[in-house]
């Protein structure tokens, strides 16, 4: 995924919920030099988003199940890297079972158009 410098984007993380399960905590990963670090956090006691430089960017849909995705506003260039939702639910024999999607997004400056190269010199409109 390709985010502009400034910009939102989401990072989609989407399930079919199922009977007799339910969503026991969902998070989202940042792995970036080799180094993963929570971001997201979502269980029985509310939404927590760790690291404070994501505080205020970072937000989840709440009320629509089997949405998961990750809606990261004011993008950074460090904000790039390799992000994984896990979803763990429990099932009603009191089992967990987990599932993960990773994501690579890539935080790009914007394209400045009023030096885009395909603007023609004015003597060739003579």
């Amino acid at each position: 995924i390709m985010g502009t410098w400034m910009g939102s984007t989401t990072v989609p993380c989407t399930y079919v919920p199922s009977e007799g399960f339910t969503q026991h905590t969902l998070s989202w990963s940042l792995e970036r030099d080799s180094s993963a670090s929570t971001i997201f956090l979502r269980d029985d006691s509310g939404d927590h988003i760790l690291p404070a430089k994501f505080r205020g960017r970072v937000s989840v849909p709440k009320n629509s199940p089997g949405d998961a995705s990750l809606l990261i506003e004011n993008l950074e260039m460090p904000d790039s890297g390799h992000y994984t939702c896990q979803v763990v639910w429990r099932s009603t024999d009191n089992s967990l079972i987990t599932r993960e999607l990773t994501t690579t997004v890539k935080v790009v400056k914007e394209v400045n158009s009023s030096s885009s190269s395909w603007e023609l010199p004015c003597s060739l409109h003579q």
